[in-house]
């Protein structure tokens, strides 16, 4: 599901550039000019199967898993319809002015846009496809992850036990601190703050508290979490 919400993007915007309706008609058609994607990577089977099975676009891919090199890119994007990147490629006034007036999409797998020059697109009319929550739960997932780790040493006690240093049982070895009935604090209260609070929320923290730009009072609110200025 992650990956099919940017190029559900990329495939709306080819389908009027390919006026063949249904599959079995693109399979007569395939003498037809389609709209040429270009693909920076090798990306996850689920995502070129997609693209392979839509019918109504030439895919062409780097297949590899190393970005491709800038004066590569900027040959291969020459004419094409559609671009799918990675955060790996600065899509900017360069590259698009070498892409020319055909590129009408790109999609990029990933939260951010950074690399992408809004400006330029929109000057050009091209539509941009990400996928703004595909990570939330996985950051979360980590940082909960780290959290117990730290708090728990769990690495000083791998490395002991790797090293020959664990030895006889002592009370206070290794103990590190338990989030029960501690305070938590989170930098910035987005999503993944929200998701966070609700993955540490049964291991019995007894405050949140948050810092950010601006007080988030629904959030807030809704997850019982206090803002704190100056906190951190």
């Amino acid at each position: 599901m992650w990956i099919s919400s940017h190029l559900k993007v990329l495939l709306r915007t080819l389908a009027p550039y390919f006026h063949t309706t249904c599959r079995s008609q693109a399979m007569k058609a395939s003498a037809r000019h389609l709209p040429k994607v270009y693909v920076t990577r090798r990306i996850p089977p689920d995502g070129l199967k997609i693209l392979h099975q839509s019918g109504c676009c030439d895919i062409e891919q780097w297949d590899s898993d190393d970005p491709i090199p800038r004066s590569e890119l900027l040959k291969k994007v020459v004419g094409i319809q559609g671009l799918y990147c990675l955060l790996t490629e600065k899509i900017d006034k360069e590259l698009l002015d070498a892409a020319g007036p055909s590129l009408k999409v790109v999609s990029t797998m990933s939260v951010g846009y950074d690399h992408v020059s809004l400006e330029e697109i929109k000057k050009r009319g091209i539509r941009l496809g990400f996928t703004p929550d595909v990570l939330t739960e996985a950051v979360a997932e980590l940082t909960v992850a780290l959290l117990l780790a730290t708090s728990r040493r769990l690495i000083e006690a791998v490395d002991e036990a790797r090293s020959g240093g664990w030895g006889t049982w002592k009370p206070l070895w290794m103990c590190g601190s338990g989030l029960s009935a501690c305070t938590v604090g989170i930098l910035g209260l987005g999503r993944i703050g929200e998701a966070i609070v609700h993955r540490l929320r049964p291991f019995g923290v007894s405050k949140f508290i948050y810092n950010d730009v601006a007080p988030r009072h629904e959030l807030a609110r809704k997850i019982s979490a206090e803002y704190g200025k100056n906190a951190f």
